[in-house]
């Protein structure tokens, strides 16, 4: 007779088998542990790197001065801090007068100058002075007043969606009275230069200074 027909199940045997993962549950808190310590010592590694990408490739630029285009506002071989993360995002129209970085195509390089003309603008020059759109520019940023010369042209009209720059020394500043193209499209903006720093022997002037 089968002894099993009353529905009773055979007795199981004991259950002597770990799973997968729980046969060291010793070595798997140790494995845990040591992952947690890892991450304790050497964590802000990754974390640091991830940071100082986002703050230089976003947030902030450095570049530096290779000439003496924007003597004296911004010495030769200075250091530049600029702040990007507008034209990271957009195109904004930077305004008259501020000092920004900027891809030229022509040159095939970031240059750094002085915006002058603004889309529409018409860039004049009489007397070695800066006229828009027939009044005389204000320029105090200048350390020399009457010297700025015409260029390849004696009038410039800015197209839409361009700009017109110029460095900051008159007399010794290849830009874009300089340039075939003397527009450069406002999408090619980089940055807007906040500070300077100037360290170097012989440069005219020493230090660290706000761009205005």
């Amino acid at each position: 007779m089968d002894e099993n027909r009353d529905g009773l199940q055979p007795e199981s045997k004991p259950d002597t088998e770990h799973r997968a993962g729980e046969s060291c549950p010793g070595r798997r808190l140790e494995k845990g542990g040591g992952l947690r310590r890892l991450w304790q010592e050497y964590g802000f590694i990754p974390v640091t790197v991830a940071v100082m990408l986002l703050l230089f490739r976003v947030i902030l630029q450095i570049a530096w001065v290779p000439s003496s285009s924007m003597e004296t506002t911004l010495p030769t071989k200075s250091l530049l801090l600029s702040w990007q993360l507008p034209y990271v995002l957009t195109d904004p129209i930077p305004q008259r007068g501020e000092v920004v970085t900027f891809r030229s195509d022509e040159l095939n390089k970031l240059l750094v100058k002085r915006v002058i003309g603004l889309p529409g603008d018409t860039v004049s020059f009489q007397d070695g002075y800066v006229y828009i759109n027939g009044e005389k520019l204000d320029e105090p940023y200048l350390s020399r007043q009457g010297v700025t010369a015409s260029g390849r042209q004696e009038e410039y009209t800015v197209p839409e969606g361009c700009l017109f720059f110029m460095g900051d020394n008159r007399t010794g500043s290849y830009d874009a009275r300089s340039w075939k193209e003397p527009y450069i499209p406002v999408g090619n903006v980089r940055s807007h230069v906040m500070l300077c720093v100037s360290v170097l022997k012989g440069n005219s002037w020493r230090g660290i200074c706000a761009v205005s």
